[in-house]
């Protein structure tokens, strides 16, 4: 009976073929466990979905801060999509993926903010099934639903501080969340090219790793690390990698530049075009124009480096002690017996950690420990991986958990001693955060060699732990969120900012907005020091390439050289609106030359005053604005 048993099975996968996971999501590169999903992780996947549209729908159309940031984000594609050149009509810092991308959105559907919602939230669908499937073959089920759940609630569409921008509706940046996507699907195909390089595994890794050239720096700078550690992966189990997929990597890798050098080669000779589309990365090597400024040393923590190095490391042996307490305690409660001696640990272990989640910990501040907690685990997996290996054969689990964890570690490099949730930790700080309950759930128990009990009371610590400080952060952001009521903008652009007894920022573009709705088509508007918003609401291009004018913008001279250029094409109107600018440095604009002192001269002499909004907009202590028409 045995033996026909055991003959129907071996024909069955000889006929059929073995049975392979369908998953339900663009992502399947063969990585995940080859088994299906069971009818709780349908349920899981069921619970996920309405933890987004919650948050969606509590958050909506309140993502986009109404003077910094994500006007630029619908300014350039606007202007793309009406026939500018990028690099030429409108300068930027970063790579022209994400904007021509936007640019082609507006093309075929119209300019509008919630067009690049809609598309944002495909993204973002697209980052959470990455994750999801990433961390189920890496840790299982039950942590990937965790992990998923945590990215969703905290990192999603959050608002920790007063400026929005810092979610995946409305990302400050297009290129961050685009380059995240980017870096996650790398993962994907290179640890199915770490156990069998393929022609077709070789393009696709090459071809991702060229996206990220044409994005953001510090998103090439992932993707090129984790490129490098598979490639030491499979070199370390002395597999070798045959030519030809060297050369398809290669070769797909200076695809998206060469695109673009291509596109761009119809306006400037070919060299400059290369040099345009390698803009992004080239802005950090062969100059310090923008890695210079004051802000970036506060971005990293290097403005104070004591201090921030001592939290640092405070804060990584807090987290650590917490682990080791509730892994001691669940050690102990396995070791233990009696029923209500068992009983006894597992309530105090859960009142403490309560107690701590609750009055202990400052939420806010908890990514200062995932750099730390994070370089821990990588170097942990490295000791694991060298450590009598067997010859030739590659722990495949293991590879992933290590892709994985170098990915997070890498992009928190730009805030090493400032770990932060908050502003850029919402995609930053987002995988390193995700991977910590990933390892308590679905690691640390079984590392610990626990029995049922035992890793039924590690879970619970974890859960209660999580799950209460993703209620503390939630509950934070809500009320944030729930402030946002005053209207900007119509129809496809409206959204929500903070009304004028509390912020009057928004209350100010809305009327400029209407005054100069008023005017003439086909007029210039030039805000200072920055406001791309109201070039973009009011459909009024700037006569300048540059959309902000300070720091970076005015260094070098360049201030002059831009007065020139405004001399030669001046503005109809300017609006000189409040922006803090002491982070960069700055306590008053206008105050020096390279600080909008010769702008500011210029604009004085030739414009009149036409509305006057608030208290003195240059002065940091007052919000207010004032419209300008040019003298005839």
């Amino acid at each position: 009976m045995l033996l026909e048993t055991e003959h129907r099975r071996i024909r069955y996968h000889l006929v059929r073929g073995p049975s392979r996971f369908q998953c339900p999501a663009v992502l399947d590169f063969g990585f995940v466990r080859p088994k299906r999903f069971t009818s709780i992780e349908w349920l899981g996947w069921i619970a996920l979905a309405g933890l987004t549209v919650f948050f969606l729908a509590t958050s909506w159309r309140r993502w986009p801060d109404p003077l910094i940031d994500f006007g630029r984000e619908l300014y350039i594609p606007w202007r793309l999509a009406h026939g500018a050149v990028f690099y030429r009509d409108v300068e930027d810092s970063y790579g022209p993926l994400s904007q021509y991308l936007n640019a082609g959105l507006f093309t075929i559907f119209g300019p509008g903010l919630m067009v690049l919602v809609a598309a944002n939230l495909i993204v973002f669908a697209g980052i959470v099934i990455s994750i999801y499937t990433l961390f189920r073959r890496a840790w299982g089920p039950g942590a990937a639903f965790v992990s998923s759940a945590v990215f969703i609630s905290v990192f999603g569409f959050a608002q920790y501080i007063r400026v929005g921008n810092y979610n995946y509706a409305t990302p400050y940046a297009h290129e961050v969340t685009h380059g995240f996507f980017v870096c996650l699907l790398l993962v994907a195909v290179l640890f199915r090219w770490v156990q069998q390089p393929t022609l077709l595994r070789s393009s696709l890794a090459g071809a991702l790793f060229g996206l990220s050239a044409v994005l953001k720096p510090e998103i090439m700078l992932a993707a090129g690390v984790v490129t490098v550690a598979a490639w030491a992966i499979r070199l370390y189990f002395r597999k070798s990698v045959p030519l030809a997929d060297l050369a398809a990597w290669a070769g797909c890798a200076v695809l998206p530049t060469l695109a673009f050098a291509a596109f761009f080669s119809a306006w400037v000779p070919f060299k400059d075009a290369i040099l345009l589309a390698c803009h992004a990365w080239l802005n950090v090597v062969s100059s310090t124009r923008y890695t210079g400024e004051t802000i970036q040393r506060g971005f990293t923590g290097l403005d104070h480096a004591g201090i921030n190095l001592a939290i640092f490391v405070i804060a990584t042996f807090g987290a650590m002690l917490i682990f080791a307490g509730m892994a001691g305690i669940a050690t102990i409660a396995e070791r233990v017996t009696s029923f209500w001696k068992r009983a006894l640990l597992a309530t105090l272990l859960a009142a403490g950690i309560a107690g701590l989640a609750c009055f202990g910990i400052p939420w806010l501040s908890v990514g200062r420990c995932f750099l730390g907690l994070n370089i821990i685990y990588v170097l942990a997996c490295v000791i694991r991986m060298i450590r009598r290996p067997k010859r030739g054969v590659l722990n495949r689990r293991l590879a992933l958990r290590l892709l994985i964890a170098l990915l997070a570690t890498t992009l928190m490099v730009r805030m090493f001693l400032n770990g932060r949730i908050f502003h850029y930790g919402f995609y930053q700080a987002a995988l390193a955060g995700v991977l910590i309950p990933a390892v308590i759930i679905g690691e640390l128990p079984a590392r610990l060699a626990l029995g049922r009990f035992g890793k039924t009371v590690m879970l619970a610590g974890g859960l209660i732990l999580l799950v209460c400080g993703v209620v503390k952060l939630g509950a934070r952001s809500q009320c944030a969120l729930s402030a946002r009521t005053y209207a900007v903008g119509e129809a496809m652009d409206r959204f929500y900012s903070l009304p004028p007894a509390v912020d009057s920022r928004g209350e100010i573009v809305r009327i400029i907005e209407d005054r100069l709705a008023k005017g003439s088509p086909g007029q210039t508007l030039l805000v200072l020091p920055e406001g791309e918003m109201l070039n973009y609401l009011a459909r009024m291009p700037s006569p300048l390439a540059s959309y902000y004018f300070f720091t970076a913008a005015l260094s070098g001279g360049r201030e002059a050289i831009l007065v020139k250029e405004l001399s030669a094409r001046p503005p109809d109107w300017v609006v000189i609106v409040s922006r803090d600018l002491r982070e960069y440095g700055i306590e008053r604009y206008g105050e020096a030359p390279g600080q909008g002192q010769l702008i500011l001269r210029w604009v004085a002499a030739n414009y009149k005053r036409e509305l006057a909004l608030g208290g003195d907009p240059l002065d940091v202590g007052q919000t207010g604005a004032i419209l300008l028409r040019r003298a005839r």
